[in-house]
Parts: C-alpha cells; structure tokens; sequence
C-alpha cells in the first residue's frame, strides 16, 4: 500500500464528519522549546495551540456575552459592602438577607441573574453538553462550600489544621472530584464512540491517525487547569470572608482573579468536546450507554404479544 494512501483516506474520512474543521491537528506545527523534556509535553502544547486557534475562530458576540456576564456576577457578589465589614456573625440564613442593606442586596440578586445569563448562553450553546455544563458549576459552587466547612473552625486553613474539623469540606470535596472523574470519562469514552462510529477504516493505521486527530491530551490539561482554578478561587474566598475584619485584602484580589481566569477556562473545557463530537452526539459513559441498552431490549420484550412470544 502507498505511504500517502491512509492520509488520504483519513482526509474523505474526517470530510465526510458532520463537524469539518477549517484544519486538522495534523495542520498545527510548533517549534520547539527548551520545556520540550519528555515527548507528551510538544504534543500538550501542539494540542493546545490547535484548539486555541479554532476556538479563536468560534468566538463571536454570545461567547463574550456569555463570558462578561459571569464576570460581572462574581465582581457583583464579592465587591459588596458586606462582605467589606464583616457581616453580623450572629445572624445567618434568611435572616441575613433581611437584614442586608438595600445596595448589598440589589448586588445579590442582580449577580444571580447574571449566573443565570451565563447558564443559559452556555445552554444555547453546547447543546451536547448541557448536563455537563450544569454539573461543573456545581462542582464550583460545591468546592466553595468545602472551602466554607474547612474555614468554619479555622480562619487560618490550611495552616494549624485539625483532621476532625475538616470532614464536612473533605466530604463535599470528595463528591465533587467523583462527579469531575465521570465527566472526564463520559468525554473520553464518547469520543472513543465516535472515532469508532465516524472513522472506522479497515486499515489500522487509519484509525490510529483519526484517534491521534481526536486527542485529548490538551484538553485534559485545561479541564484541571480549570479545576485548579475553580478551588484557588473557592479557597480565596473562603479565606477573605474567614477573617471579618475585611483585612486581606490580597485574598479578595487573588479570588478577583482567578476567578475571572476560571470563567473562559470553563467555557473552553465545555466548548471542545462539542467541537469536537458535533450536535448528534451524546455524552455519555460505557456503562450509561449499556444500561440504555439493556432497558431498551427489556422494554422491546415487554412489548412483544403473547402470540408472538410463543413463536
């Protein structure tokens, strides 16, 4: 067989895709770099730099709307007057917001809309990955509240930490990298569906170039980067409010920041995937798709008549 002839297959291949590329990974070269130690790290950074550029190209008005209005929210619910004085430590819950001035709540409530904005933009925009989507603002959300429980009776955490103090936010923490893990594998192994399903070739080699087209190398890298982010800012947080006198400064900054550096890393960890399955696909895991399967037949006989059943 011709050394060019699996290329070229791939090519009618990879055209033929519901979701044609205006270039392939196999397109994006990079020089190489002094960081470039073990063989992974040029092809992270090939990777990236692919999905930099096509998300580049994807970007239009209802991402940076979507992006801004994030942004906006958390400036809106940590910039709050509050927050700056500390609160009344004697009073919680529904309280709390009855008691809160009338600017401090206007925030409140003004931020929540804007979350909502941003929900619903990235709704409209990853139709694949909408439960996904909603699951890794959870996980944010839960890793603040881990962050909650561990400066609860430590002001000061993680310094001077006592083990029996922390498993309320160990817990939470816990189901939040449970839930990250199965997102992780439902992307992984629908993509594995899908260069089954869209690429297959009798030729091997064929099929080893789609997976390697198909990568997620990359993309791993920015959903941890992602997460680490998420827990930087969950912890920062956490951290500047633990103290009521309104005095570190510095950690409302740094939640400031990365905060904002989270939001577009999120956006990107959820815009890959669809990128790269097309609107048909469903995310799912192997085990999700065979139990699908199954209920499937088991309803398939359900509805079969007796007569026919007896044949």
């Amino acid at each position: 067989m011709d050394g060019d002839e699996p290329t070229q297959l791939l090519g009618k291949i990879e055209d033929a895709s519901q979701d044609a590329l205006p270039f392939r990974l196999g397109d994006v070269e990079i020089k190489p770099w002094f960081i470039d130690l073990h063989p992974m790290i040029p092809q992270i950074r090939n990777e990236l730099v692919f999905q930099l550029r096509l998300f580049r190209l994807d970007w239009n008005t209802q991402y940076s709307v979507a992006v801004v209005s994030a942004i906006f929210a958390v400036f809106l619910g940590a910039l709050n007057g509050d927050i700056f004085d500390g609160g009344n430590a004697k009073i919680s819950g529904l309280e709390g917001l009855q008691v809160a001035g009338s600017t401090a709540y206007f925030q409140m409530v003004l931020s929540v809309v804007c979350w909502a904005w941003f929900l619903f933009s990235m709704l409209q925009l990853f139709p694949i990955m909408r439960t996904h989507t909603v699951t890794l603002l959870l996980i944010w959300g839960g890793l603040g509240i881990a962050q909650v429980y561990f400066h609860s009776n430590n002001k000061d955490f993680p310094l001077s930490f006592s083990l029996s103090d922390m498993m309320g936010g160990f817990l939470i923490t816990l189901v939040c990298i449970f839930f990250l893990y199965f997102f992780i594998k439902a992307v992984r192994e629908t993509r594995d569906l899908h260069v089954e399903t869209h690429h297959i070739h009798e030729d091997v080699r064929v099929m080893e170039a789609s997976m390697r087209e198909h990568s997620l190398s990359g993309w791993m890298l920015v959903c941890l980067a992602w997460t680490a982010g998420a827990m930087l800012s969950a912890w920062t947080g956490a951290h500047y409010i633990a103290e009521r006198t309104g005095s570190r400064t510095w950690a409302l900054v740094l939640h400031l920041l990365f905060s904002v550096i989270t939001i577009p890393l999120m956006v990107w960890t959820i815009w890959f995937p669809q990128k790269m399955l097309g609107n048909e696909a469903r995310v799912r895991t192997k085990a999700a798709v065979t139990a699908e399967e199954d209920l499937m037949s088991k309803a398939s006989l359900v509805e079969v008549s007796p007569d026919e059943e007896a044949w």
